[in-house]
């Protein structure tokens, strides 16, 4: 180690910055272009299951409106529902979680109207009960709806189909 050291500290031996002159530095790396797309990148992470949270919901009202009309109508007077209903609630169906579609057909046949109803504060507004905070807390913050332990109604937040 002594040698090492004393030769580099030793006068008249510096180093020489001995450069090969067919040898080219390296080219500075330019950034990698980004190609313009037609269709937006699909949301992913939390921003992506909060869509997909909100568009569940949505669906969840929406079916619930259409159901409400269908079971309204005079028992006497039943036409066959058209096709396009037909369609538009298969398609409904199609957008809901398994635990989601399985709450709501629970409160229709327990002839639960509305089947689907808002969560005021901390309350369910089909029965006016108040949920435990773990259930209000799924709601607002990870499932987005739920069935309600006392009157079986499907409770979702309103704040997810504001935002």
């Amino acid at each position: 180690m002594r040698s090492l050291r004393a030769a580099s500290v030793q006068p008249g031996l510096e180093r020489e910055d001995v450069r090969d002159p067919d040898v080219r530095p390296p080219a500075p790396r330019s950034a990698p272009r980004e190609t313009p797309s037609r269709r937006p990148a699909p949301p992913t992470g939390l921003e992506g299951a909060r869509q997909k949270m909100t568009v569940e919901i949505a669906a969840l009202v929406r079916l619930a409106e259409l159901d409400a009309a269908l079971l309204d109508r005079d028992s006497r007077r039943r036409p066959p529902v058209a096709d396009e209903v037909a369609k538009e609630r298969h398609g409904l169906v199609a957008k809901l979680s398994a635990e989601v579609l399985e709450a709501y057909e629970r409160a229709l046949r327990a002839g639960r109207r509305p089947a689907v109803v808002r969560l005021v504060g901390s309350v369910c507004s089909g029965c006016y009960m108040r949920l435990h905070s773990k259930l209000d807390h799924q709601i607002r913050h990870r499932r987005g709806a739920a069935a309600c332990p006392h009157c079986l109604r499907v409770v979702y937040d309103p704040g997810r189909l504001a935002a």
